[in-house]
């Protein structure tokens, strides 16, 4: 079944709760996943690279252990993550244990730790809510038992893997979203993230367009598995698809 949901609040340590971004977190059927958490008002020092963080990868990136109906416990370590893209200091590096429960409102709260100083510095506690959405809507509609099934929404996952260029693109019900890491790059623009949501005319509109590569995204999403869609130079391989 796909997912996709809205982070609602953010809390690090003993800061003041709060939400800065518009963060979507999407999984394909199979278990792919990419995050993307763009600043909705990015300061002036923020705005060349207006994202809090950026992640995604393969199935393996998250191990989930059931703990009760509620609960589960997920490992998360990321095949792509802009903060290891860049070098950053002071960022976690490695496995992000956390726990999920589910709440009565049907909102998830999301605890963990985090060693941006290293493993054998002080941790760091989160607290993340999210509000899972229906992904075969093009608003955002809190997930229950009114929406349609998301076993068989659509679930699309494109993948490129190249001397130059690294790529991970997911669509899920009407969403896209896309990370593409220019290997040997660095800095920012090594960076490329999009976003985008089908309409009701089956046309796609872009929500969110970052990086100079940007134009090797692919331009459309859905095609059978193990075909490949072309992206500007690069050629997209379907590594997932139920279309």
């Amino acid at each position: 079944m796909v997912s996709i949901s809205k982070r609602s609040t953010f809390q690090v340590g003993q800061e003041l709760a709060n939400e800065k971004t518009l963060t979507l977190s999407s999984t394909s059927n199979e278990g792919y996943l990419i995050s993307l958490r763009p600043l909705v008002e990015p300061t002036e020092s923020e705005k060349e690279f207006p994202f809090e963080w950026a992640f995604a990868g393969p199935p393996s990136s998250a191990k989930i252990e059931k703990k009760d109906e509620l609960t589960d416990a997920i490992d998360f370590e990321f095949e792509y993550d802009t903060n290891v893209q860049l070098n950053a200091e002071n960022t976690h590096r490695g496995v992000i244990k956390t726990v999920w429960k589910k709440w009565v409102s049907g909102l998830v709260e999301e605890r963990g730790q985090v060693f941006p100083f290293g493993k054998d510095k002080e941790a760091v506690d989160f607290f993340e809510l999210w509000q899972p959405l229906d992904a075969t809507r093009s608003d955002f509609v809190m997930l229950d038992g009114n929406s349609e099934n998301q076993e068989t929404a659509r679930s699309v996952v494109l993948s490129v893997d190249n001397a130059e260029f690294k790529g991970l693109v997911i669509t899920v019900g009407r969403w896209t979203q896309g990370i593409l890491f220019k290997k040997n790059e660095h800095t920012f623009n090594g960076l490329n993230i999009l976003r985008a949501l089908e309409q009701q005319d089956g046309t796609w509109k872009t929500l969110l367009q970052y990086g100079p590569d940007f134009g090797n995204f692919p331009q459309t999403f859905a095609a059978p598995v193990a075909s490949s869609v072309d992206g500007g130079a690069l050629k997209w391989k379907v590594v997932e698809s139920n279309v």
